[in-house]
This record gives C-alpha cells, structure tokens and sequence, in this order.
C-alpha cells in the first residue's frame, strides 16, 4: 500500500534521512539544515511503501525580495528516488501534487536546483543571465584599508544589516542565517569572510577553491569597493592563482568596478530552473515595480491572465498570448545565454514597448540559500 504523496511528519524526520544518506551522501542534513527540520517537515513531500520512505521532494518556503516587491518562492532540491522503486512515477506523482498544493498556498513560483525531464515536462526553465569575471589575484586592483578575515559567530546580527540592504536578494529570516552560517565550514571546502574596514563589518563573501588555481565566490554583499580590494587577500588564503566571481547583471556597479581593472565577462544563465505557479498573482506581486517603470496608469491597465493553459497579457486593444509555460518564464525573468530556446515578444503597439521596458526582472543567485 502507498502512503502519499503527503508531507512528512516531524516524527518522522530520522527515518526520511535515510533515505536521503543512501542516494545522496551522509553530509545532507548538516549540508541543509533549513530543508531538513523539523519545523520544515511539511514541506518534505514523500511516498511510503513497504514500511519505509521511498520517494521524497525537498521545499523550503522563502520571498524573493525584488526591488521591493516579494514574490513566494518554493525553493527545491534533494528530490530521490530509492534505486529499487524507481520508473514507478513517484517522484511525478509528489511533483504533481506540490504543484498543486502550493500553487493554492500562495507560493508564486518553484524554483528547482536541477533540469531533468521531470522538471522541464511541469514547466521549469533555464532563464537569466549572470556575468561571470575570472579576475588574475595579481592585476591591479585599487588600493584599499579593507581586509578580509574568517567570520565569528558574533559577526552575524552585521551580516543580517548587510544582507537586507541589497536590493535584489532572497528573503533570509535571522535563524535561517544561524543555520546556514552554522555549518561552515563544510568538507568541500567552503569558507565565509566578513569584509571590515575601520574596524566594521562592510561586506561579507561565502567562498571555495573551485579548481587547483580558482577561487570562486558563491555569495556577496555589501560594499564592492571593499569586496575588490580584498580579491588578492582571498586568493592568498586559498592558494589560489585566479578568482571567479559570477555577478548578476543588474549589479551594474560591480560589474563595471570589474571591467575598469581590465577583466572581460563570459556569460551563463543563472543558477536552477524555474516554473511559475501563478501567473496572474505572480504580476500582481510585481506591479509597484512596474508603476515606477512604466507609471501608475498604464500599469494599472495591464492584465495578466491564465486560463486552459494560455497565458495572455493585455492592453488596451494589444493582446500578447503565450500556451508555453517556459516562454512565461523566460519572458519574466530573461532569456537564458547560449540557448535556442528564447521567448520572443510578439505584441504590437504600445504593449510591445512596455513589456519591453518591464521584463525581465532581477533575481537573486541561490548563494547560502542554495538547496
């Protein structure tokens, strides 16, 4: 008899890590301590059979803060199989249902550290770009009084002040960052810094070696300035000969620091696949960004609509409809570099422009809150 898909009971947490250790590895729960929880249990989707867990789906529930507008995101990842019950469309079966519980729950969007056919097949899709700088530690950077030293425990309530001066981020409740600032350093290596000059903290960076001569930025915030300076400094401690540092594109102020000391960006899409859940609530979250683009009364004239699975965007007389849930996705949050697969804008008339003007949004690269 198969007991789900439903959640897991908070009671029943050691008995899923099973499960999680023997298809992945014995390091998940310390790795995930905000997905494996016992106040996150309802959000560890499962299936039961034969007296033990056999399928699982992994959530956790967080905003994306957005230039001031939050949307609901499902963030998810550790999805397993046990290898003797697989190709029985469990996973499926777990997916299809988180889907459609949290959809009703009010979460706006999934987003999913993965693109397997499970994923693509509901609706997930690479979008976005984010430039990525590989800068030699013995170029020329500007000289600074910023230094760089492993972060305390009391550097914490600091980082939190950091954190949520950035425009663009994941919304991180301070326990959350005890949890993840918690579990550091792990065994691959991966080392936090706080960033201090004149004796306080002004930016922080999450780090590993990535290869024998990279070092590579996982996460940061807080005054590029200090962050730049403090490059060569990071590269001695990891004895590393090169830094990699993937900036989203709308960071324009790094990403020209980092131009004006020579170094040249590549390109790539940013970090997991994403469905949306709810179109229509999805925009609405959005529209105090789209008044201060676009202006209150055109956005106030803009409708989002969804239904038998067309996706339509009116205004006035100018219609666009989209019956692709990946074109929705790219629409929303850009299209993603080196790939055929590109949503085009086909509105006429003032439409064309403003949607022009309001898509894509920023979004925020997983860093510490990657599950």
């Amino acid at each position: 008899m198969i007991d789900g898909p439903r959640g897991l009971m908070p009671e029943e947490l050691d008995d899923l890590i099973k499960l999680i250790h023997k298809v992945y590895n014995p390091k998940m729960r310390r790795s995930f301590p905000t997905l494996f929880c016992e106040e996150n249990a309802d959000n560890l989707r499962v299936i039961k059979t034969d007296g033990k867990f056999v399928s699982h789906i992994g959530i956790v529930i967080r905003d994306m803060v957005i230039n001031g507008c939050r949307i609901s995101v499902g963030n998810i990842g550790s999805v397993c199989t046990d290898e003797d019950y697989r190709e029985r469309g469990y996973a499926w079966k777990i997916f299809e249902d988180a889907m459609d519980k949290y959809r009703a729950k009010g979460v706006d969007i999934f987003l999913v550290s993965g693109f397997r056919s499970l994923y693509r097949l509901h609706g997930c899709a690479h979008v976005g770009t984010v430039a990525k700088y590989t800068v030699n530690c013995k170029a020329d950077f500007p000289k600074t009084t910023a230094r760089a030293r492993l972060f305390r425990s009391k550097d914490l309530p600091e980082w939190a002040l950091i954190n949520v001066k950035e425009p663009v981020r994941f919304h991180r409740p301070y326990d959350d960052f005890q949890k993840l600032t918690g579990r550091i350093p792990l065994s691959d290596g991966r080392q936090l810094y706080s960033i201090i000059e004149r004796n306080k903290i002004v930016a922080y960076v999450s780090a590993i070696k990535a290869t024998e001569e990279i070092v590579y930025f996982m996460e940061y915030a807080g005054s590029r300035q200090a962050l730049l300076g403090c490059v060569p400094a990071l590269c001695e401690d990891f004895d590393a000969q090169k830094a990699s540092i993937p900036v989203p594109i709308h960071d324009k102020q790094f990403s020209l620091m980092l131009r004006g000391i020579g170094v040249k960006a590549s390109y790539s899409n940013t970090g997991g696949t994403i469905t949306i859940l709810h179109f229509p609530r999805l925009c609405q979250k959005l529209s105090p960004l789209f008044e201060e683009i676009i202006g209150a009364k055109i956005a106030q004239k803009l409708k989002f609509e969804e239904q038998d699975g067309l996706y339509r965007i009116s205004l006035d007389n100018d219609e666009m409809v989209m019956n692709n849930p990946h074109d929705v996705a790219r629409l929303i949050f850009g299209n993603p570099t080196g790939r055929d697969e590109r949503t085009e804008i086909t509105a006429d008339g003032e439409l064309r422009e403003v949607l022009r003007a309001i898509f894509p949004i920023p979004r925020p690269e997983y860093g510490l809150s990657y599950i």
